[in-house]
Parts: C-alpha cells; structure tokens; sequence
C-alpha cells in the first residue's frame, strides 16, 4: 500500500464519519427538504406525510443496522435517510403549529367527483 493509498483512503473515512454525523444536523434535513411545505397541508394530509416518512426512516434504519458498516451507510443510506428524517421533523412541527394529532389514522380520501361527459354538437 503506497502513501497515496493511505491518504485516499483516510480521506474516504473521514468524509464517512463526516456524513454520518451530518445526518443527525436539522442544517443538512432543511438542505434536502424544504419545511414550509407541511405548512400548506391540513391534519389528514400531515397525518398521511409523517407515517409515511416514519415507515421510511424504520426501513433505513434496519437497512443501516443490517450493513453495519459507516461507509456503506454513508454511500448508500445516509441522504435518503436525512431527507426521511427532514420530512419527518417538519411534519411534527407543522402539526404541532396546527394542533395536530398524529397519532390518529388518516382519513381515507374522498373520491373525487365524476366529471359530466362532454356533448358533442350535432350536425
């Protein structure tokens, strides 16, 4: 192994260690997730977004658990999951702005109204 080796891969741990730290910032969650967003929708939809970005950062979390291993979670895991927990973390504060509870099960959508055929004019 050359001294060239030994940099690269020291550099590659670092940026591992860096990006598996920066994953917890609320700074890098706002970066892949624009909050004010969540402050557009109503309680079911928020109550719709959170589960769904709960579900995902379970299903990374396991992922994570199963490599066990920094640099493959920071290569393969890492945004996906900051961006869940982003979304996540804005649905929460967005509900607690609105008085949200979260817990609830969403509605189920309304269907939405059958649209009139169009005539056709007769010649």
């Amino acid at each position: 192994m050359t001294l060239r080796d030994v940099g690269r891969l020291a550099g590659l741990l670092l940026a591992a260690g860096c990006a598996a730290c920066a994953v917890e910032s609320p700074t890098v969650q706002s970066l892949v997730m624009m909050p004010s967003y969540f402050d557009t929708l109503s309680c079911p939809e928020l109550v719709v977004q959170h589960q769904m970005a709960t579900t995902r950062v379970k299903e990374l979390a396991t992922l994570r658990e199963k490599s066990g291993n920094a640099v493959v979670n920071a290569l393969a895991y890492d945004s996906e999951y900051a961006a869940a927990r982003g979304k996540q973390a804005a649905a929460e504060q967005a509900a607690a702005q609105k008085g949200c509870d979260l817990t609830k099960k969403p509605e189920p959508p309304k269907p939405a109204p059958a649209v009139p055929e169009a005539k056709r004019p007769q010649r």
